[in-house]
């Protein structure tokens, strides 16, 4: 959904597999060995999810970075991306149109193989080869921590730990039945939205629905609207999640949005105070 609420992409799961068949054989096409690193810039839009799986067909191994950046802060993104760049010794990075101008002046110091927008990597020949996915005992993915209190750093997820991991969160935590729409506004390079918005719709079969992370900074009630009109049934944030979202409701808006449907509310990625949570319900109750 765009920054009015509007729905401008969708993308079905079988569209997912064939599309990013196609994508895994012109990423082979470059020549790179298995177990290269594809970096992509994680903005909310369907061409994270295409190369994200496309480098499970190719044997890549995909990191997600940070695509968030604040005004007059541009220098000190572009020194981040190339950092996480070079830590993780990607071989190819990709960027949507909006990001590419980063991208580029990041990777100028580094030895890339490819750097450019999903349109020229589109435009490739595809390689005539039988595709071979990451196996269990392979990197599904890297997933950089937050940074917190340091530099971010890459972390390894095995095939084999991130499905027992879906599982357990499908079964044990969630409970999820086929009667489930997950909606999320979180950043898909953060884990919560990796795993949580991503890979489990996915493992699961769900249909998931997304704002942007900037979308839901400028107009929280969204959000809400979102999961009401198409009867969302479980969504995270973070503490500041609702709590910014509280304090642009008004008691008023009980009647405006129908959260019935809302069956889990998951909360975490910091640390979780009562207080804005209990404000939240109070408007919404």
């Amino acid at each position: 959904y765009d920054g009015r609420g509007e729905l401008y992409a969708v993308l079905s799961y079988r569209e997912l597999r064939d599309e990013a068949r196609i994508l895994a054989r012109r990423l082979l096409g470059l020549g790179c060995k298995r177990g290269s690193r594809v970096a992509v810039i994680a903005e909310t839009e369907p061409m994270f999810h295409r190369f994200f799986f496309a480098c499970q067909f190719a044997g890549y191994i995909p990191v997600a970075l940070p695509a968030g950046f604040q005004l007059g802060a541009r220098a000190a993104y572009v020194e981040q991306l190339e950092r996480m760049l070079d830590s993780c010794s990607a071989d190819i990075a990709v960027a949507p149109e909006s990001h590419i101008g980063f991208l580029k002046q990041a990777v100028e110091r580094l030895d890339l193989v490819k750097a450019g927008t999903p349109e020229e990597f589109d435009n490739l020949s595809e390689y005539d080869i039988e595709l071979e996915p990451l196996r269990a005992n392979e990197i599904a993915y890297l997933q950089y921590t937050s940074g917190s209190t340091r530099f971010p750093r890459g972390v390894e997820i095995s095939q084999h730990t991130v499905l027992t991991n879906l599982r357990d969160i499908a079964t044990q935590g969630l409970k999820i039945t086929r009667q489930d729409r997950m909606v999320a506004w979180l950043p898909l390079y953060h884990d919560m939205g990796l795993v949580g918005f991503v890979l489990l719709p996915l493992g699961s079969q769900l249909s998931a629905d997304y704002l942007s992370p900037r979308t839901f900074a400028m107009r929280p009630r969204l959000w809400l609207k979102v999961i009401s009109q198409n009867r969302g049934t479980i969504s995270s944030a973070p503490p500041f999640g609702y709590a910014l979202c509280a304090k642009r409701l008004r008691l008023t808006d009980q009647d405006r949005y129908d959260l019935s449907s809302w069956r889990v509310a998951c909360v975490g990625a910091e640390r979780i105070h009562p207080e804005p949570l209990r404000k939240f319900a109070h408007v919404l109750k």
